[in-house]
């Protein structure tokens, strides 16, 4: 009866610093996974300038569009906001500020923007129609693309690449045509963007 007793008095000590050592390996493991599993901190918003500046270009023409397939212009922007949306007006060497080549309008949610409506040339734009990515790396570069369809002209494919008014584009990257003969110029003697984008003037 007393052999017993010593035995599970043994055990039950046994059993103790078992729990004992166990719980500080466990509080340990615990400290560690909380550590590992912390959630990422939210994507900021990134705060866009008011004048932009870049090029667009066309790809994948049909018909009327096919002597054009790509070609590019130069093109400035300006970007307003009202009540949490943003519009991007857009005008290039053929088409003046007053006669637009594009606006687009997109919201931001979820770390991304989206293209919630506008137009290009002649037609509506319907709510995601434009891809809009932004860049920050090396610079800040908005991306925007999308397709252009017309039954009397045919259709095409456009990229649009922007970059803030009066920042250098990187060398050794594509740059707008005439961003050093055009652009340079205009930023080194600080004014905003023309109305008219006449290069050769």
């Amino acid at each position: 009866m007393k052999r017993g007793f010593k035995r599970l008095l043994l055990l039950m000590c046994c059993l103790g610093i078992m729990a004992v050592c166990g719980c500080a390996s466990l509080e340990k493991r615990i400290t560690i996974l909380e550590s590992e599993n912390k959630a990422e901190s939210p994507k900021q918003k990134a705060e866009l300038g008011r004048y932009w500046y870049g090029y667009w270009y066309i790809t994948d023409t049909k018909e009327g569009w096919r002597k054009l397939d790509g070609y590019s212009w130069d093109c400035c922007g300006e970007l307003s906001s009202a009540d949490g949306e943003l519009s991007l007006l857009l005008w290039d060497e053929d088409m003046p500020k007053d006669y637009y080549l594009a606006r687009i309008d997109f919201q931001y949610s979820d770390g991304d923007y989206y293209c919630s409506g506008g137009e290009f040339l002649d037609i509506s734009l319907a709510r995601g129609a434009v891809t809009i990515k932004l860049d920050e790396d090396g610079g800040t570069l908005l991306r925007l693309s999308g397709s252009y369809s017309d039954d009397s002209t045919g259709s095409f494919y456009y990229v649009m690449y922007l970059r803030p008014w009066g920042e250098l584009w990187p060398a050794g990257q594509s740059r707008p045509y005439f961003y050093d003969s055009w652009y340079l110029p205009k930023i080194e003697a600080g004014e905003d963007p023309p109305e008219v984008i006449e290069p050769y003037e």
